[in-house]
């Protein structure tokens, strides 16, 4: 093998090793997720499944880097209000812990799933639009940011999970077209 090949080879594992360490990044802010909703809310298999979609999702997006890898962090970050926020919530009315809810949760904690991840929502949306590959950004941040805030509000139910879906996708359109909206005025 000439020097040339040898070190394209060398650079090319370099670069090859270098993304498979950030997509076990990934994995490990999934496990670290997985650990917290332990510990703040009631799981079930459900949480099982959302826990690994993410740590799927982070492995991947990790892996590929750029905005791929950029989106999700960011999607992860803004899911914490999500998924922190009936936690938040049952502690400040019920004085007790998430995981210690019964099993049909209250109208209230829904709306408070829906609000915080309306919100976030907005603000990916709105995020996205800066970045200079702004559908990847805002479809790795979306997707980290849903399954984060299913994490926490996936515990209330269906109903919950419904609500966060909603919240985060329709926050995103809106978030979006408010920001390209005052980007072309």
């Amino acid at each position: 093998m000439a020097r040339s090949d040898l070190a394209l080879a060398r650079a090319r594992s370099a670069y090859e090793r270098t993304h498979l360490v950030a997509g076990l990044r990934g994995v490990v802010l999934a496990i670290g997720l997985l650990l917290l909703a332990f510990a703040l809310h009631r799981t079930t298999r459900e949480t099982w499944f959302v826990a690994g979609l993410l740590m799927a999702v982070l492995a991947v997006s990790s892996w590929r880097g750029g905005t791929w890898r950029r989106g999700a962090l960011a999607g992860v970050l803004a899911g914490l209000p999500v998924f922190i926020a009936p936690a938040l919530y049952f502690l400040a009315t019920q004085h007790g812990s998430c995981v210690h809810c019964r099993m049909e949760p209250s109208l209230t904690c829904m709306l408070v799933c829906f609000g915080t991840s309306s919100a976030v929502g907005a603000l990916v949306g709105h995020v996205a639009t800066r970045d200079a590959l702004p559908r990847r950004f805002a479809l790795a941040a979306v997707a980290t940011a849903l399954l984060t805030g299913l994490l926490g509000c996936g515990t209330t139910g269906y109903g919950g999970a419904l609500g966060i879906v909603a919240g985060i996708v329709a926050g995103s359109l809106t978030g979006w077209a408010v920001a390209t909206r005052t980007a072309h005025a």
